[in-house]
């Protein structure tokens, strides 16, 4: 247990060590990690029954509008290509 603590402890340093350096929130570098590697999970090959089952099981429905939807995704877009362009300038990606 004590490891555990110890291993959050340095990660939470990590994250809140990059977000300074960037000026960032460290939510935010959080953020781009985990998008960036469902990014790079969707560039892998998959089968389409294996494809089908996802998108069966994930059956939310969205309550707005496809305006506020793409507005949504642009500014998460800019904030993604932000903190990458950052990143990549600071040697971590």
């Amino acid at each position: 247990m004590a490891v555990k603590s110890a291993d959050r402890k340095v990660f939470e340093s990590i994250v809140d060590g990059l977000a300074k350096a960037i000026k960032e929130k460290p939510e935010d570098v959080i953020w781009f990690f985990q998008v960036r590697e469902l990014m790079n999970e969707m560039d892998k090959p998959m089968s389409d029954e294996k494809a089908w089952k996802i998108i069966v099981k994930d059956k939310k429905s969205v309550k707005m509008s496809t305006e506020e939807l793409l507005e949504t995704a642009r500014r998460e877009l800019r904030k993604f290509r932000r903190i990458e362009a950052k990143l990549k300038k600071l040697g971590v990606i």
